[in-house]
């Protein structure tokens, strides 16, 4: 029977024969899904007199959500930070072999490299959903090269770069086109961060802080300016002070 269209036009998935974790257990339940939420059965069935438009048969496995794996410089042989003409074949390989641990999406980060590698490798890396035959691309992580060279870590020093005057056009001839990138990794103490903090979350872009040498007053700055999220917390930044409290960006 379908589902009752009087609530919504979107159609209802019931994934059946499946186990789920629910209260701490593995159990034996239906799930069902509408525009990609969760949906109470109850209501469902009671309130809006629903029923699936499309039904999953599980077979008995596990359904859980998937990883999402937000810093990832590559891996089975692929470096996404190297110039060449098979980034997206290299993408796609990397895609595949996420999916079959648990990854359903991800953001290719790459380190801090020269101008020449982002204008190359940036525009081949396209946004997409994933499927049974690979990971989902959310968009690319851009990690650096505005970092601090006290916590570069294994970025190369000769590659990292300060803002000098004119931001917006040192962003443009370091990275061209920006339209696929996601998230943007700083140092928040560099000159000018500030304001590329703005721009970029203008654009629709998460701005994370790392590999840097930030003071908790710096960071709360960035915060403020609209800085969301922390890349690899505690690693490449400063140690734990007593005298300070650590924020945790959620």
């Amino acid at each position: 029977m379908p589902s009752n269209k009087s609530v919504s036009d979107a159609l209802i998935t019931q994934f059946k024969n499946c186990h789920i974790l629910k209260d701490h257990k593995l159990q034996r339940e239906d799930l069902w899904i509408r525009q990609g939420k969760i949906l109470n059965p109850e209501k469902l069935f009671f309130d809006e007199k629903g029923f699936a438009d499309v039904q999953v048969d599980c077979q008995g496995t596990i359904l859980a959500p998937g990883f999402i794996d937000v810093q990832i410089n590559g891996g089975y042989g692929v470096d996404f930070s190297i110039m060449t003409d098979e980034v997206s074949s290299g993408i796609l390989l990397v895609a595949k072999k996420l999916l079959s641990h648990g990854v359903t999406s991800f953001c290719p980060t790459l380190v801090s490299s020269p101008p020449s590698v982002y204008h190359k490798v940036l525009p081949q890396i396209k946004i997409h959903d994933g499927g049974p035959d690979g990971a989902g691309v959310l968009g690319v992580h851009l990690e650096g090269p505005f970092i601090s060279k006290e916590k570069k870590g294994a970025h190369p020093e000769h590659c990292l770069r300060t803002f000098q005057n004119d931001i917006l056009q040192e962003l443009s001839d370091m990275y061209g086109s920006i339209d696929n990138v996601i998230i943007l990794t700083l140092a928040p103490e560099i000159r000018g961060s500030k304001d590329v903090i703005r721009e970029m979350v203008r654009r629709g872009i998460t701005v994370s802080l790392g590999h840097s040498i930030a003071n908790l007053s710096q960071a709360e700055e960035a915060v403020i300016e609209g800085a969301s999220f922390i890349t690899h917390l505690f690693n490449a930044m400063l140690p734990v002070s007593c005298f300070e409290y650590i924020a945790v960006i959620k």
